[in-house]
């Protein structure tokens, strides 16, 4: 096998950087011009056009602008999970919790039905529910970042007895850094749970009246239609008449579309 070429470089280039390391070692003010010297070359070597070298301090300031971009980034999106009204939790891939929102913290209080441990990790109620959730967690580690993993769906106990749902996936593809510290998102639903000021939003953003308000809440809560008409104390065809004007204002065609058009519009964040 032959030898590798060892012998010492004879670019000028090359050189130039070689004297300039020595001379900093003895002068650490020339550091910067050796770091410009480096971005040249490697700028050079990447066959992409070399250029103008800025100075170290400008490249100090873009690298620290850049950070403060990303941190407001990362604020924001932590704010807007605090507008969902279902919790949403950032998992690790071992079930570390990374990140709670408040709406996660407050499920987790009132229902006991998931905690976190001493070390970190999170726990179900029961140590089997524990074993499906880390289970349920690691499948989503594996398939981070590929479409065909569609999650796994989990029901956690509460120490009322009552059931969370909860949805394990894996975060979104191109996500997935810093050594992979978030692998997994669990999505949590309290079946119990009411949105506050629902018909007061669901006015606001729709234009409905009070009473088109009123029955777009009892259709989101399963009621019929002819439930609501005596509620009301009203004909079943005044009801649906105000379901129609309810589905124009709406942008829907049928009662089925007036639900999952609300269900999956603005009105359902904490606003």
């Amino acid at each position: 096998m032959p030898d590798r070429n060892l012998s010492a470089p004879t670019d000028p280039t090359l050189l130039d950087v070689i004297h300039s390391i020595h001379a900093a070692a003895r002068d650490p003010s020339l550091w910067p011009g050796v770091l410009g010297k480096v971005l040249a070359i490697v700028g050079k070597y990447a066959c992409r056009p070399s250029p103008e070298v800025p100075d170290a301090h400008l490249l100090v300031e873009a690298v620290e602008w850049r950070l403060q971009e990303l941190h407001a980034v990362t604020h924001a999106a932590l704010q807007a999970l605090e507008r969902l009204n279902y919790g949403v939790l950032l998992l690790g891939p071992d079930g570390e919790l990374r990140h709670a929102n408040r709406r996660a913290q407050d499920i987790s209080r009132r229902t006991r039905a998931y905690s976190v441990s001493a070390t970190g990790r999170l726990q179900a109620s029961a140590s089997a529910l524990s074993t499906r959730l880390h289970k349920a967690v690691q499948g989503a580690a594996q398939g981070s970042g590929t479409r065909d993993m569609a999650g796994t769906p989990l029901r956690l106990r509460g120490v009322s007895g009552a059931d969370v749902h909860a949805f394990v996936v894996p975060v979104p593809a191109g996500t997935q850094h810093l050594e992979k510290a978030v692998v997994a998102m669990m999505f949590v639903a309290d079946p119990e749970s009411t949105l506050p000021n629902f018909p007061e939003k669901l006015r606001q953003i729709y234009h409905l009246s009070p009473t088109e308000a009123q029955l777009a809440e009892a259709l989101v809560n399963g009621r019929s239609l002819k439930q609501f008409a005596v509620e009301r104390g009203t004909s079943l065809n005044t009801v649906r008449t105000q379901l129609r004007s309810l589905a124009a204002k709406v942008g829907a065609k049928r009662q089925l579309d007036v639900v999952r058009c609300i269900l999956t519009g603005p009105a359902v964040l904490d606003l």
